[in-house]
């Protein structure tokens, strides 16, 4: 009886303790919107569940932007903390920020604008047209122990 007693609390202790831990695990994850101006956007996705939520979210953005590094013959490499800035074509900086993970989703007026990307002190720059009626997608890559091409590049 008394063993049957001991079970029970230590099932009890065991289901209190790892109730809280499978509750954050499947807990769905929010990422933060900002606005900057009238640009609202989202930057993130670090790790593999953030990355599945900014993929997922990024039909919801007219722009969607990713940042890698990669070295030859290895697999790509996601960058966080990439120095960005989006001017509009009279060269005024829309947005101006520095991502948290290596996605930049955000929603523009349409028109042309100029994507400006930093890291490592490397600036890549790429033009782009928003239309209301387009997802875009941009991608920045910084070849790693190689010549990279610097300045600007059209998609």
């Amino acid at each position: 009886m008394k063993a049957r007693y001991v079970m029970i609390l230590f099932s009890a202790v065991i289901l209190t303790i790892s109730l809280p831990i499978n509750t954050a695990l499947s807990a769905p994850m929010v990422m933060q919107e900002e606005i900057s101006g009238n640009v609202t956007y989202i930057t993130g996705g670090v790790g593999e569940a953030e990355a599945a939520v900014m993929r997922d979210m990024a039909k919801d953005y007219l722009l969607e932007v990713s940042f890698t590094q990669k070295q030859k013959g290895q697999p790509e490499e996601f960058l966080a903390n990439v120095k960005v800035q989006i001017q509009d074509d009279q060269q005024n900086a829309v947005l101006d920020i520095t991502t948290d993970g290596p996605f930049l989703l955000a929603n523009l007026l349409d028109g042309d604008y100029l994507i400006i990307a930093e890291y490592n002190g490397e600036v890549k720059k790429k033009k782009v047209n928003v239309d209301f009626n387009k997802h875009q997608k941009i991608m920045f890559n910084w070849p790693i122990g190689e010549q990279s091409e610097t300045g600007a590049a059209t998609k």
